[in-house]
């Protein structure tokens, strides 16, 4: 169970399902060809597995070039506690992709059910680790709040006071009741909840 958090393990994981998947893409091909069918309608048949085939492709080339990116600025820009901390990012991203496409990793039995338990226990075993570091690696884009345009994203945390002091700036709030309440709400409201006499469905 401890291996799943490897990120070679990982990598190779990724690496066999790109592999197989697009193994499978041309092997439909060549036996819709063999069978009679003109190589466009072959091509076109397997479009749908091609691009999963594409995309786990490119989940392993996103994996991969993490995890060399991590090697290659460890002990230049990156010391060694941030290092770890980004492996550990690394072995998050590898776990949650394989618990959301794990179909693709059973379906040719190269991880079995017992493999699937410990992938779920591995991404919320990760999401501890990472926890305690989560504000400084966001606060590390140094990104201002003018840039976010964004309550949630306040330097101070003081998030509540913010959310409702900016739906107070909101055009819609700005008329007690908002705009269309007497054109359209008011009818539905006065006189009975639910009471409406407009258009009756003709079903």
């Amino acid at each position: 169970e401890k291996d799943i958090q490897d990120l070679d393990v990982l990598l190779h994981a990724f690496r066999h399902r790109s592999a197989r998947m697009l193994l499978e893409a041309a092997a439909q091909i060549n036996k819709d060809v063999s069978s009679g069918k003109t190589f466009q309608t072959a091509w076109n048949d397997a479009l749908v597995l091609m691009m999963r085939s594409s995309r786990a492709h490119a989940m392993c080339i996103l994996l991969s070039n993490f995890v060399s990116g991590i090697e290659e600025e460890s002990n230049k820009t990156l010391g060694q506690a941030e290092t770890s901390v980004m492996k550990e990012l690394a072995v998050l991203f590898g776990l949650y992709w394989i618990e959301r496409e794990m179909g693709d990793f059973l379906e040719d039995g190269y991880l079995n059910e017992h493999h699937g338990r410990w992938i779920r226990r591995g991404v919320i075993t990760m999401l501890d680790k990472i926890r305690p570091n989560a504000v400084a690696l966001v606060d590390a884009r140094d990104f201002s709040d003018f840039r976010l345009k964004s309550a949630l994203g306040r330097w101070d945390g003081d998030v509540y006071p913010a959310i409702m002091k900016a739906s107070k700036k909101d055009p819609l709030n700005a008329t007690e009741p908002g705009p269309g309440y007497e054109e359209h709400l008011k009818r539905l409201i006065v006189g009975g909840v639910g009471k409406y006499t407009g258009t009756a469905s003709r079903l």
